[in-house]
């Protein structure tokens, strides 16, 4: 399982994570989150329908395959934990937390060229979290560790990640949080009769290094004139 991790330089983590496990707590949750219609809208852009279990042992199967795949999860004893129902979950390596935190969501880092071309140290995000658990900053916070764990372990260069055009709250996040956008793939989606756009963003190492205080901006490398 993955221990979390403290982010520096941030405010205090209120998250926790863990590797995805093939037990009926972890696939009750997962099925439940593929079934919510907003995650089918804006985080899968598939055909909105109900999903079989079998649909939510094949994702944690992808998440446990991926290059980081974990559950986002609350402090049992936190009070927005609290308003949700327990799941018997576990943590390793991290005194002081509880022993059974909350799933809310989960967050992946993916090669979408394959190991073949691992040299270009590029990955993208995916994360989704459930319903209640959104608009509150946990999309922000997990990002923000996921981007730490990737320059700092992983060495990646390059962080990619993606929204539909019409998912707003997103695409404004990302922007937030220092991703830059790169393009757009046109009208490639279509979503209550209407097209919509596929809008691409991306955060380069260095870009990251500047957001966490570890490198000098282009302004402190200008020499200084003299006169």
């Amino acid at each position: 399982m993955a221990s979390t991790q403290t982010l520096q330089g941030l405010s205090k983590p209120r998250l926790i994570y863990r590797a995805p496990e093939n037990s009926e707590e972890d696939i009750a949750f997962f099925h439940d989150l593929i079934n919510d219609p907003t995650i089918q809208t804006l985080s899968t852009r598939r055909l909105p329908h109900p999903s079989h279990k079998k649909s939510a042992e094949e994702f944690i199967k992808t998440l446990q395959d991926a290059i980081l795949g974990v559950v986002i999860c609350l402090p049992q004893n936190s009070a927005e934990a609290e308003t949700t129902s327990s799941t018997e979950t576990q943590v390793l390596n991290e005194p002081g937390q509880a022993s059974n935190p909350v799933p809310i969501g989960h967050l992946s880092l993916f090669s979408v060229t394959g190991p073949g071309y691992a040299h270009h140290r590029n990955a993208m995000i995916g994360i989704s979290l459930a319903d209640g658990f959104r608009g509150k900053g946990y999309g922000g916070e997990a990002i923000n560790w996921a981007l730490d764990w990737a320059f700092q372990h992983l060495g990646l260069h390059r962080v990619s990640i993606g929204a539909c055009s019409f998912n707003r709250d997103a695409l404004k996040l990302y922007r937030k949080l220092g991703f830059v956008d790169e393009g757009r793939e046109r009208e490639a989606v279509y979503h209550r009769r209407a097209w919509h756009d596929i809008v691409s963003l991306s955060m380069l190492e260095h870009e990251w290094e500047v957001l966490r205080g570890m490198a000098l901006v282009q302004s402190d490398l200008t020499p200084q004139s003299s006169s």
